[in-house]
């Protein structure tokens, strides 16, 4: 039974053969055709459905925000304080049938020691490592409604198929053997009112100095499009996944709260915009949803400030408190990539202020 050699393409040094031939043909068959995906998801349910079921789940954590804010670090912080259940690297290429796949390859999974992973940020991961898998499911049951020729555009999941997400994630915890669903996906900005009215859920969205943040996707997209140019199986893996944050698939958002962002992906004003329009999407929700959200700057989580921690710990009912293990700033950015002009610098400094108001109200 194939098994990848690494949990992810990024994480092999550019030029590596991330995945063999048979398994970049087996992910190529099972994550590129929706009849493959829907099939592993209705046989899942049909044999781990009734289980699953009868558990009593705790309600979901959703951390969701604009990628380099922290995000995997915090999301492993989280894992670490309470008896959470995600996706895993394990449970590709068959990640909405993770009960199935689990049995199909128990005997002949291979261990895998932990290597970095591609973002060059110095963080490792290995097979039982979560990730953001999570968008598959989105991606297969309501793709066309925000996947347009404009970019990610916002939407609302029908009941139908906030059900079958909740299918999706009891059986993600009976898999794991815990009670609680974590999910990191920053995809999720765009259904956060669809997910707010979860049972008891959390959206968690960190974020960092918006310049910093902005040169750090910079930074991250120039990567990605380098490592792609040398394996195109790269870049088809991470559209696969549902990841068009930055690389050569990458696709603004297209928000209520304001234009998409036009302009060169190449450019730091092209990501300060984008930093900006995702974070005031998020402030301006309606109180419903407002309710549900909890805001972490992740430059105070780093620089140890132990309140923060404590209270991001009560807010969710954590079983333990976050350690600070990991928890730490990047290397600053130089801010060298072309002139922002004063009003996008601006307009940056005025949703930091809110964001660092609305994070500070429960300490």
């Amino acid at each position: 039974m194939p098994s990848s050699d690494l949990p992810l393409p990024a994480a092999a040094p550019a030029g590596a053969p991330a995945y063999r031939r048979l398994d970049r043909l087996l992910h190529r068959l099972a994550l590129g055709s929706r009849a493959a995906l829907d099939l592993s998801f209705d046989l899942e349910r049909a044999r781990f459905g009734r289980a699953a079921a009868a558990l009593t789940l705790r309600p979901p954590v959703f951390v969701a925000g604009l990628a380099r804010a922290g995000t995997t670090v915090l999301m492993q912080r989280l894992e670490a304080a309470d008896h959470f259940a995600s996706l895993r690297y394990a449970d590709m290429p068959f990640p909405l049938a993770p009960n199935t796949w689990a049995g199909l390859v128990a005997r002949h999974r291979r261990r895998l020691a932990r290597t970095p992973r591609g973002h060059g940020d110095g963080l490792e991961h290995d097979l039982d490592t979560a990730e953001a898998i999570e968008e598959v499911f989105w991606r297969l049951h309501c793709g066309p409604d925000y996947h347009t020729d404009r970019g990610l555009c916002a939407h609302q999941p029908d009941a139908a198929t906030l059900a079958a997400f909740g299918q999706m994630m009891a059986l993600v915890c009976l898999a794991r053997g815990q009670g609680r669903y974590l999910s990191k996906n920053n995809a999720n900005v765009l259904r956060v009112g669809a997910l707010a009215t979860l049972p008891g859920a959390v959206l968690v969205h960190p974020f960092r100095d918006p310049l910093q943040q902005a040169a750090s996707l910079l930074a991250q997209h120039r990567r990605a499009c380098a490592l792609a140019a040398g394996d195109r199986f790269r870049a088809d893996y991470m559209r696969w996944l549902g990841h068009h944050e930055f690389g050569v698939h990458q696709r603004p958002f297209c928000l209520p709260t304001g234009a998409p962002v036009a302009g060169d992906p190449d450019t730091l004003v092209f990501w300060l915009r984008t930093w900006c329009g995702v974070y005031r999407h998020l402030l301006e929700q309606p109180a419903t949803v407002a309710a549900r959200q909890c805001f972490v700057d992740y430059d105070r989580l780093a620089q140890g400030d132990a309140a923060p921690r404590a209270a991001l710990a009560r807010r969710l009912g954590l079983a333990r408190g976050i350690a600070a293990q990991g928890l730490r700033l990047p290397p600053p950015h130089a801010l060298a990539q072309g002139p922002v002009p004063l009003a996008d610098r601006n307009e940056a400094v005025a949703i930091h202020a809110r964001l660092k108001a609305r994070a500070t109200t429960r300490d």
